[in-house]
């Protein structure tokens, strides 16, 4: 498995993390954040940003989860990003993510919006059990001006259970 660790981002990765965002193959499906943004999210107790890596400890993936003071639990994927899609980081990324969402930090739900023409993602969430619950319509801005429709999908904790044999 192409990840070996994922530690906690901290200042220092926050370069790192933007010339991810500004790859010229993420341009329509991730909006580009200001580093000045980055580095609020990074101090907001309600967010949490996580570093993947490899065995030469290379960063491979970054994710960002808000909520995570959510009464209710509901914990949103923000952002992930994988240096090599195709690669096969993203769906065992996916699930490290939802293990530490459910079992350590007690999420109840985890929800993300994905661009409805991201195919590549979604079929990567729907293949760890990640359901459509509707559409927002041709309501969003793309990064290139664009209207889109995006996509929610989620995944419940009791759901998680059962997709990994702990009823």
């Amino acid at each position: 498995m192409p990840v070996r660790t994922i530690r906690p981002a901290t200042q220092a990765d926050i370069a790192w993390i933007v010339s991810q965002e500004q790859r010229p193959d993420f341009a329509t499906f991730i909006h580009r954040w200001p580093p000045e943004r980055h580095e609020r999210n990074l101090v907001d107790r309600d967010k949490l940003y996580l570093i993947a890596q490899d065995e030469a400890q290379e960063r491979v993936a970054f994710v960002i989860l808000a909520g995570i003071s959510s009464k209710a639990r509901s914990f949103e994927l923000v952002r992930m990003a994988v240096t090599r899609p195709g690669a096969g980081i993203g769906k065992p990324l996916l699930m490290i993510v939802m293990e530490m969402a459910f079992n350590k930090l007690g999420a109840n739900r985890l929800w993300l919006d994905v661009f409805d023409d991201n195919v590549r993602a979604r079929r990567v969430y729907e293949a760890v059990g990640f359901r459509e619950e509707g559409t927002s319509g041709e309501t969003a801005v793309k990064t290139d001006g664009q209207l889109g429709s995006l996509v929610i999908m989620s995944i419940l904790a009791t759901e998680y259970q059962v997709l990994i044999g702990c009823q």
